[in-house]
């Protein structure tokens, strides 16, 4: 017996193109229609424009509904690639079935335009543009020049590769032992004092400083050899 076909739609922009199986269990293009937008309204705005989606039929006949509610079992999951697609009928105590939807979406990634060792800093001059899909990448690959521009590499980044979110980290704004200046704030005041760094941190991450009278503090990395004394 052969297997039943996938429903397969292209997205260019904001128009789909339903080119297999309307389901009978919701008004036609209803289902598709919400699955879609579940999957665009997720994605950052350039990778909106060229969107292809398979939703496979289910084995089961699906019940008959007239507001099919689209959801993501893991919410957090990558969109792209293979991913499961829950449906809830609204206002029935139906349980929620489950689709198998495939996504691709075309669109470009930064590679390094050089090989990168451990220790250095990425700038603009080291990464170029690729056009590609971008299910195929690694999970865990950074896409977008945002994610990887001014982030130190932990380990060597091969000419031509993607850039693994592992192999990147935030650059240290203060060594250990450097002397620091540790600020606290309140409301119409701001007291400064010298302090020497225990800890070495990126932004943002807390650090433990020895203050000139020999207390052990901790502040929250704000720029260069700055922090902010923590709550």
């Amino acid at each position: 017996m052969s297997s039943l076909p996938p429903l397969r739609f292209l997205l260019t922009g904001a128009l789909p193109c339903l080119l297999a199986w309307q389901p009978a269990w919701a008004a036609p293009d209803l289902l598709e229609t919400r699955v879609r937008e579940l999957i665009v309204q997720r994605l950052p705005p350039g990778e909106r424009q060229e969107l292809r989606i398979e939703l496979e039929r289910p084995a089961a006949a699906l019940p008959d509904c007239e507001d099919p509610r689209p959801f993501l079992p893991q919410p957090n999951q990558r969109l792209s690639g293979r991913l499961a697609i829950g449906v809830q009928c609204a206002g029935t105590n139906q349980p929620a079935r489950y689709l198998q939807a495939s996504v691709g979406i075309l669109g470009e990634y930064a590679i390094a335009r050089r090989a990168i060792e451990p220790g250095e800093t990425v700038e603009a001059d080291m990464l170029a543009m690729r056009r590609g899909r971008l299910e195929r990448l690694p999970r865990n690959a950074a896409i977008t020049t945002d994610e990887i521009l001014g982030m130190q590499a932990t380990r060597a980044i091969a000419e031509g590769s993607t850039f693994q979110r592992s192999a990147l980290r935030a650059p240290e704004l203060i060594e250990r032992n450097a002397q620091v200046v540790l600020e606290a704030r309140g409301p119409g005041f701001v007291i400064s004092r010298k302090a020497t760094a225990l800890d070495s941190g990126a932004l943002d991450s807390l650090v433990r400083v020895r203050t000139e009278a020999g207390e052990i503090l901790r502040g929250r990395v704000v720029g260069r050899n700055r922090l902010q004394a923590a709550q």
